[in-house]
């Protein structure tokens, strides 16, 4: 009997574990509370206030970017300017700000432009959706009221090494796909954008590596326990 009780409750623990919480995971950039900050240490992993607003991250090793996590799920940002990894800038206030690639040749630039050939790549510690991808214009402005820097252009979308095609930044979009890599190139003369903010949904949040195992010891207990009732052969 207390077998049976082990592999009902161990059962119904596996069954929790694959179901999941229904929550999400949302990585915010902009200024509008609950930002993400970047991983590490202030002055070996990023400085701050390297913008002219006082109120941001950049990094100092551009080729290794930014990582962040958030609720288990881990992102590592990186910005590049004609294919090179260029400096990637978190600009957290006002609220309409985000994460863009930062041009070395004028201090008030971030947003990722396309007349400098600048792109943002996202790449996640497993296999997501995004959903709830907002944009800004840059300059700390939100996509319907761009200003010096320019509107929010297309970019071109690769997700996972295959071109997806060419999107328009906007406010927000639904569904931006499914992958590990994500690049977004922007295309629009004089025009750019940042990244606001996405949604991972809680469904791409891997199950416990311990799970199999788990499952695995479920089975074999049933095993031995039907081993157990067979008669035994006497000749």
């Amino acid at each position: 009997m207390k077998k049976v009780q082990l592999l009902a409750a161990t059962a119904f623990l596996s069954s929790a574990m694959l179901s999941g919480a229904a929550s999400a995971a949302t990585f915010v950039f902009k200024g509008d509370g609950n930002n993400v900050t970047p991983i590490g240490a202030e002055g070996v992993d990023f400085t701050r206030d390297c913008g002219t607003t006082g109120s941001d991250y950049c990094t100092i090793d551009h080729e290794a970017g930014f990582n962040y996590d958030v609720d288990g799920v881990g992102l590592n940002a990186i910005a590049y300017a004609d294919g090179v990894a260029t400096r990637l800038i978190q600009d957290i206030i006002p609220g309409d700000s985000g994460l863009g690639a930062f041009s070395e040749l004028d201090a008030s630039d971030d947003q990722t432009q396309a007349d400098s050939n600048e792109a943002m790549e996202f790449n996640f510690d497993r296999e997501v959706t995004l959903s709830n991808v907002e944009f800004n214009a840059g300059g700390d402005v939100n996509c319907s009221s761009f200003g010096p820097e320019g509107p929010c252009g297309d970019f071109r979308l690769t997700i996972d090494g295959t071109v997806i095609g060419v999107l328009s930044a906007q406010d927000v979009i639904a569904n931006l796909g499914t992958g590990m890599s994500f690049l977004l190139e922007a295309v629009t003369p004089e025009g750019g954008f940042s990244i606001a903010q996405f949604t991972v949904p809680v469904s791409d949040v891997p199950v416990p590596a311990a799970l199999p195992l788990l499952l695995s010891g479920v089975a074999g207990l049933g095993f031995a326990s039907r081993r157990r009732r067979a008669p035994l052969i006497t000749r």
